[in-house]
C-alpha cells in the first residue's frame, strides 16, 4: 500500500506541475493575443493608407495589397488558433483539477489501513480502493467529454461567426 500511496503522490504532484505550466501557457497565449491585436490595428491602417493612394486605385500596388491581405489573413487565424488553444488549456485544467481531486481521495483510500489499523476488515478497505479506482476512471472519462464538449462549442461558435 505505501507503494501505491507513494506513485498517487507523485502523480499529484506531476498533475500540480502540469497545472502551473498550463496557466504559464495561458499567459504565453494572453501575451500573443495582444501582439497579434496590435499588429492587426497596424498592419489595417497600412492597407486603409495604401487604398486611399490614387496609385492603387488604378492597380498599381497589386503586390503590396496582396501582401498586407496576406499578413491581415495570417493575423485573423492565429487569433482563431489562439482561442482554440485556450479552449485546451481550459479544459485540460478542468481535467487536471478533477483527476487531482480524485486522485487525492483515493491516497486517503489507500492510506485509511494505516491511520485506523485493524478495525475494519481488508475487504471494506479494498471496496473503498476499488470504489475510488472506478470514481477516477469515471472522472477521466468526463474530464475527455468536457475538453470535446469545449471543443466543439468553440467550434461551432466560431463557424457562426
Amino acid at each position: 500500500m505505501s507503494v501505491l500511496s507513494a506513485q498517487m503522490q507523485r502523480v499529484v504532484l506531476e498533475a500540480e506541475v502540469n497545472m502551473r505550466n498550463l496557466d504559464a501557457l495561458e499567459e504565453q497565449l494572453l501575451t500573443l493575443h495582444e501582439m497579434v491585436h496590435r499588429e492587426n490595428r497596424t498592419v489595417s491602417a497600412a492597407k486603409e493608407e495604401l487604398l486611399a493612394e490614387l496609385w492603387t486605385a488604378l492597380g498599381g500596388n497589386k503586390r503590396k495589397l496582396r501582401g498586407l491581405n496576406g499578413h491581415l489573413f495570417l493575423l485573423r487565424n492565429i487569433g482563431a488558433y489562439r482561442s482554440r488553444a485556450a479552449a485546451h488549456v481550459a479544459a485540460a485544467l478542468q481535467a487536471l483539477e478533477g483527476m487531482s481531486e480524485d486522485m487525492e481521495d483515493l491516497r486517503e483510500r489507500v492510506a485509511a489501513p494505516e491511520l485506523i489499523g485493524e478495525r475494519i476488515p481488508v475487504e471494506v478497505h479494498m471496496k473503498s480502493i476499488r470504489a475510488g479506482l472506478e470514481r477516477l476512471q469515471q472522472g477521466r472519462t468526463r474530464a475527455q467529454e468536457r475538453e470535446e464538449e469545449t471543443v466543439r462549442r468553440l467550434l461551432g461558435v466560431e463557424e457562426e461567426d
